[in-house]
């Protein structure tokens, strides 16, 4: 089997070696500095530097495993969605079994607030936590890696060159999936490589091709290898996206250019802004295990896309820009705090990008609105 020792997550024995690295990082000390004392942290670093360091030193004297890890991180988690959501609803926990593990199939809107629901809603449904496949473009800055890595992260590489690298890539990242569920761990995975950034959710054919690969050496068909799988579709939906202005700017600049080169840092900017970022009223939705597998991934792709789709929750965002793209009225019965917040947000948009920003709100509804429709 291919060495996965630098992607898969750290174990209990790493984590004191990985917390002492973290708190000489450099780099980290900043990024929580600037988080938590926003623009005197430069003019005041040579005086916070050391008291940050000695703080997470004293908290680290209690973390000897990924369990305590995570216990630590729960409550300053707690707090982030306190200042940061009105409410985090959460259905079709009944679906699943806490003896069972699963593969978690997730619409993808925040690179980091997206799994941190899924393992808020499974920790105090009583549930394990989740292993959480993450792009390696993500984990460019080593303090970023060490902290995914101590979350249960796994890496997953992209833009590897070549059908060999490719295939050997693939089927490590396939196998390592197929034994966790089989050891009892659950896996979170995006439905497609990025997030939809323009909010149109599309389970993309070749991930399930990938999950599948773990039933080559076992003769198994396709329909077995994803059954073994234990798929499970998740529906994700924000009233505000805190990204959601980068995401328009990045959409608007790749329509007139034909393409978009990221600013340094710009992953680390949005994981800091759809952390700390207003959210409003989110909800995550548990769809259904998927037993009765189609016989070809595009038709299993179509599937979990309607699962998806279904699963989300219609915020006012999403009907007040529709309104606004179709030039409607608005419709009566819209919160008002709601929209007085979304015209704000509209207003601080340069209006190059509003459009864009109109429909990264509108297409979540549009896409429901279209589904619900066939199953009529």
């Amino acid at each position: 089997m291919t060495d996965i020792s630098d992607i898969e997550p750290y174990s209990d024995q790493d984590v004191p070696q990985v917390i002492d690295r973290l708190i000489n990082d450099d780099e980290f000390i900043k990024a929580i500095g600037q988080l938590k004392f926003k623009g005197w942290f430069t003019p005041l670093s040579f005086i916070l530097r050391p008291r940050i360091r000695s703080f997470l030193r004293s908290k680290a004297q209690v973390i000897q495993t990924i369990q305590d890890f995570q216990s630590a991180v729960e409550p300053q988690l707690a707090k982030v969605l306190s200042r940061t959501t009105e409410t985090f609803t959460v259905s079709g926990l009944d679906h699943l079994n806490p003896e069972q593990s699963y593969l978690f199939l997730s619409n993808h809107r925040d690179i980091a607030m997206d799994p941190a629901f899924v393992n808020w809603a499974l920790y105090n449904g009583g549930f394990h936590t989740v292993r959480i496949a993450i792009g390696d473009n993500l984990v460019k800055k080593p303090f970023v890696g060490d902290l995914m890595r101590l979350n249960k992260s796994f890496i997953v590489k992209r833009n590897v060159s070549g059908p060999r690298e490719m295939l050997q890539t693939y089927s490590a990242l396939s196998g390592y999936i197929r034994q966790s569920i089989e050891d009892g761990h659950s896996i979170w995975i995006a439905h497609r490589e990025g997030r939809a950034k323009d909010g149109i959710d599309r389970t993309d054919p070749a991930i399930l091709k990938m999950i599948a690969m773990a039933g080559k050496p076992r003769n198994e068909s396709f329909e077995e290898a994803v059954r073994a799988a234990q798929i499970v579709p998740v529906s994700i939906s924000y009233e505000f996206d805190p990204c959601a202005p980068m995401k328009a700017r990045e959409l608007a600049m790749t329509e007139r250019d034909g393409y978009y080169t990221k600013r340094p840092d710009e992953d680390v900017q949005s994981i800091a802004a759809g952390i700390m970022g207003w959210k409003g009223r989110v909800h995550l939705h548990f769809g259904k295990p998927i037993t009765d597998v189609p016989e070809t991934p595009q038709e299993l792709a179509t599937l979990i896309d309607h699962q998806i789709i279904l699963g989300q929750r219609v915020f006012d965002t999403g009907r007040l820009a529709d309104a606004l793209l179709k030039k409607h009225h608005l419709p009566d019965d819209l919160l008002p705090d709601v929209q007085q917040r979304f015209q704000a947000l509209i207003s601080g948009t340069p209006e190059k990008y509003r459009e864009k920003l109109l429909e990264i709100y509108a297409n979540p509804l549009r896409q429901f609105t279209l589904h619900q429709q066939s199953e009529l």
